[in-house]
């Protein structure tokens, strides 16, 4: 009997739910002092103060997925991918295996919560004219998650609904009680790609004090995603063959069909801030070079998606309803198809509608507060605290918030920078590091991911290319020294 409990609520909650989608941590570069087209996506007024004149990004990329249940533990280190796997791991051909037993749950009674997302940064560039900074931003982003889902759900998706594996061992059978609650939770898909203009400007103040101010208008266009929401769900067992499920809705958006509109603004502030003339003396202007701090805020991503001819599929149960699992089950006997066996508990027990309409997806909205101190006249540290303005349930697309305080050494050619950060909505310490060398840029909010490859439960990467001021790296110094020294010396000659 348990065996069909558990799987009409299961099928009940997850019966037609399929859909693809992959949907800004660069955060540590943006706070720098050379890096105004990172800045975009942390203040849209950074870039009014910026070392370089102008700068170019050609490409970048940010990935991520995180989650709280599954770790993955491999018997080798991920280096070896995908040339040095041991022989024992690998087909007959030659491809690397997976087992699905190097995966290990994390059973702690809590929900369970996972997150896939990824921005493409495009071309992108900014000019200084004068006081007044001109951007161009163009970026592509995708991500989906799960939020709150009950451990017992998700313990039964990862036994693959099958009984004989201990699927349903989560869920609290007649004879422990019989009763099953499944809370509120969601599953969310979101895409879309944008193009945008920055206007920021750097007014003077006295003591060498600025006040800098930005915005960016983008111009969005949706692809596709999806949403589904369940409103939660309690199921009684009354005795060994018969249940009593509790009013209860799903609903599946899916949209994307045709590409959905919509705009999206950024504003920010900046103040940059001096000791007066006569309080910098002595170590204060060996070290502060540049400035004591630059205190930031901003509103990022406001603004909305609208979809035309969105599906709607909506299934509820609208009165407590009683069924007795022994006559239900003997509709669809041991048939283990679960699309059938949903099918014919919604045409006997729930209400089902379809619908086309009009369906709007915000933008990951999220305010963002930013400190850079200098300590010494190449170090800084930098403090960033970003928080989500959309709910974990919501329908929009949704960053994560997060708190980060990130040492960096700065230069015009090189920069690294060690971060530390309570991530993912505040559940995770995590460490990383970035660099920059020149035009490339390369780093990770998980340097544990990439140190500790045998257990794994979130990874974090970026990296890119971006150009400014190419005649003034060191470099490009050196070579044009040395060839004004050999000028020099064949005048030096010929007038000898």
């Amino acid at each position: 009997m348990h065996k069909y409990v558990s799987r009409i609520i299961l099928v009940f909650m997850v019966s037609g739910i399929a859909g693809t989608a992959a949907g800004q941590y660069i955060t540590q570069l943006g706070l720098g002092n050379y890096g105004p087209v990172h800045s975009y996506h942390v203040n849209p007024s950074l870039n009014a103060y910026s070392s370089f004149k102008w700068q170019v990004n050609l490409a970048g990329l940010w990935a991520n997925v995180n989650n709280n249940y599954l770790t993955l533990r491999l018997p080798y280190s991920a280096y070896r991918l995908p040339k040095n796997v041991p022989a024992q791991y690998l087909s007959e051909s030659g491809n690397p295996l997976f087992d699905k037993n190097w995966l290990t749950e994390n059973l702690n009674g809590r929900p369970k919560h996972v997150s896939i997302a990824s921005d493409i940064y495009g071309p992108s560039a900014s000019v200084k004219i004068k006081s007044w900074s001109v951007g161009l931003i163009t970026k592509a982003s995708a991500g989906a998650r799960v939020s709150a889902m009950p451990e017992s759900l998700a313990h039964a998706f990862y036994k693959e609904l099958d009984s004989a594996s201990g699927a349903y061992t989560r869920f609290v059978s007649y004879e422990q009680g019989g009763f099953n609650t499944i809370n509120r939770f969601t599953v969310n898909g979101t895409s879309n790609i944008s193009a945008g203009l920055n206007l920021s400007r750097s007014i003077d103040m006295q003591y060498n004090r600025k006040l800098l101010v930005g915005v960016t208008v983008k111009k969005v266009w949706g692809l596709q995603g999806f949403h589904l929401h369940n409103d939660g769900m309690a199921v009684r067992a009354v005795s060994q063959d018969s249940l009593v499920f509790d009013p209860s809705r799903l609903l599946l958006v899916t949209y994307g069909d045709q590409v959905g509109k919509g705009w999206g603004t950024d504003i920010g502030v900046t103040y940059v801030f001096n000791k007066k003339d006569y309080k910098r003396h002595g170590e204060y202007s060996k070290n502060q070079t540049r400035y004591f701090c630059k205190l930031g805020f901003s509103v990022m991503d406001i603004g909305k998606v609208r979809y035309s001819n969105a599906r709607f599929d909506e299934v509820a149960i609208t009165q407590p309803t009683g069924v007795n699992l022994d006559g239900y089950s003997h509709g669809v006997p041991n048939s283990g198809d679960y699309q059938d066996i949903a099918d014919s508990f919604m045409q006997q027990f729930a209400s089902y509608r379809s619908y086309t309409g009009d369906f709007n997806v915000g933008l990951p909205t999220r305010m963002v507060a930013t400190a850079d101190f200098q300590v010494r006249k190449k170090i800084f540290v930098g403090g960033v605290i970003t928080q989500s303005l959309r709910g974990r349930h919501s329908q929009h697309a949704r960053y994560q918030s997060f708190v980060m305080v990130s040492p960096r050494w700065e230069s015009r050619f090189f920069e690294f920078s060690l971060p530390v950060m309570l991530e993912y909505d505040y559940r995770a310490v995590r460490m990383g590091a970035s660099a920059r060398i020149g035009p490339l840029y390369v780093g990770t909010n998980s340097l544990a991911s990439f140190l500790y490859t045998r257990g794994l439960r979130d990874a974090d990467i970026f990296v890119g290319i971006a150009f400014g001021n190419l005649s003034d790296f060191t470099f490009r110094k050196a070579a044009r020294n040395r060839k004004n020294k050999l000028v020099n010396f064949r005048q030096a000659c010929e007038n000898f």
